[in-house]
């Protein structure tokens, strides 16, 4: 086999690998949402911090919206088959990424975790705030 073949092989997942569940790309958009209301709620009262929650609302636009540019352009790709699976069979599956395979419960944790965390962490922030304030 020619070197430009093997490396076709090996960085295009197999057709029985299954891609990443759509429910773990919610959970983590779900959490960017949440953490983006908390901080509306918890300190848009205030003055002056209206012009940042603004300007990182509409980081968060912008980057949610080549997300999704950039997720049209790759999805039913024949370049990167994959399985469409139930959550269950996700969670128990193995999932090509280009760094390797991993089991679709580590993938869910990397991709959820950040989000999750800040959103509860910016809810916890802003009761304080709130409540002591």
């Amino acid at each position: 086999m020619s070197g430009s073949a093997s490396n076709d092989i090996d960085q295009n997942p197999q057709a029985g690998e299954a891609g990443v569940h759509p429910i773990v790309v919610k959970i983590a958009i779900g959490a960017v949402l949440w953490f983006l209301a908390v901080t509306w709620l918890a300190f848009s009262a205030k003055g002056g911090v209206d012009v940042d929650l603004t300007v990182v609302t509409l980081f968060f636009a912008i980057f949610f919206t080549l997300f999704l540019l950039l997720a049209s352009f790759s999805l039913d790709d024949p370049r990167w088959p994959t399985r469409h699976t139930s959550l269950r069979q996700f969670l128990d599956s193995n999932v090509g990424l280009a760094t390797g395979k991993e089991r679709g419960r580590d993938v869910l944790i990397e991709i959820a975790l950040v989000p999750v965390t800040l959103a509860f962490a910016a809810t916890l922030i802003g009761l304080a705030w709130v409540i002591f304030g």
